[in-house]
C-alpha cells in the first residue's frame, strides 16, 4: 500500500511540474531574449545620442560644448634649453 501511494504522489507531482514549466518556461524565455536585445541594442543608443536631438536647434548666439580635450602641459620643452636652427648641406657630386 505505502508503495502504490508513493507512485501515486510521484506521479502527481512530476504531472504538476510539467504543466507548470509549459506555462513558465516560455515566458522566462521572452523575458530573457528580450533583456539579451536589450543589453545588445544599449551601445548603439549610446553612441547615436547627441544625434537624438537633431531637430531642436540651439538659440543663435548661444554656444554648446560638448568635449574639452584635456590641456597638455608639458614643461620639458621649456626647459631643454636653446634650439640651434641648420641647415642640412648636401656634398656635390664631383
Amino acid at each position: 500500500m505505502g508503495l502504490l501511494k508513493f507512485l501515486f504522489i510521484a506521479i502527481a507531482v512530476l504531472w504538476l511540474v510539467r504543466i507548470v514549466f509549459r506555462l513558465i518556461f516560455p515566458w522566462a524565455m521572452r523575458k530573457m531574449a528580450q533583456k539579451v536585445m536589450d543589453n545588445a541594442q544599449q551601445p548603439y543608443q549610446q553612441r547615436n545620442a547627441p544625434y537624438r536631438n537633431h531637430g531642436t536647434r540651439q538659440p543663435d548666439g548661444k554656444i554648446r560644448i560638448d568635449y574639452v580635450p584635456p590641456q597638455n602641459q608639458s614643461k620639458g620643452a621649456k626647459k631643454a634649453g636653446e634650439f640651434v636652427e641648420f641647415e642640412e648641406i648636401k656634398p656635390s657630386a664631383e
